[in-house]
């Protein structure tokens, strides 16, 4: 009886570490300059890096606007097509962009750079927090 509970608390403790350790998330890190003094939470998919991302308070369109400026580089060896979303997390707010916008096809070849531009109109102040997510689209 002492061997079988053994066992089973030895299991026990391997499923736990296994599932510790497989939970465990690889947090992303952008390769270029990041030039937005807020909480960021980045979602990035393999295919892309961010080589820059930046935010201001301006003017888009003589509109008052928090306009963020990302960069995105295929780091793939295939075409991409990608999708970013920024989330300003409590002002329930968020804007998207497709990179490239267009094109035919509209693709992004590997080792190829875009900056993008994404206004959120009527917004008058930097945020706390924002997550930035950026997805592969397939182009089928």
């Amino acid at each position: 009886m002492r061997k079988k509970s053994s066992v089973v608390i030895l299991l026990f403790g391997a499923l736990a570490l296994l599932m510790v350790t497989g939970c465990a998330e690889t947090k992303y890190i952008p390769k270029g300059k990041v030039a937005c003094p807020v909480d960021i939470t980045w979602n990035v998919v393999p295919q892309a890096d961010i080589t820059s991302f930046s935010c201001t308070v301006t003017e888009f369109k003589k509109k008052p606007a928090v306009v963020f400026k990302v960069g995105i580089k295929n780091i793939s060896d295939k075409p991409q097509r990608f999708r970013v979303q920024i989330y300003l997390l409590e002002e329930g707010k968020a804007v998207g962009h497709l990179v490239p916008r267009k094109g035919k096809p509209p693709v992004l070849k590997p080792g190829q750079e875009k900056v993008v531009t994404c206004p959120v109109i009527k917004a008058t102040q930097l945020p706390k927090k924002l997550e930035v997510v950026v997805k592969t689209i397939s182009l089928g």
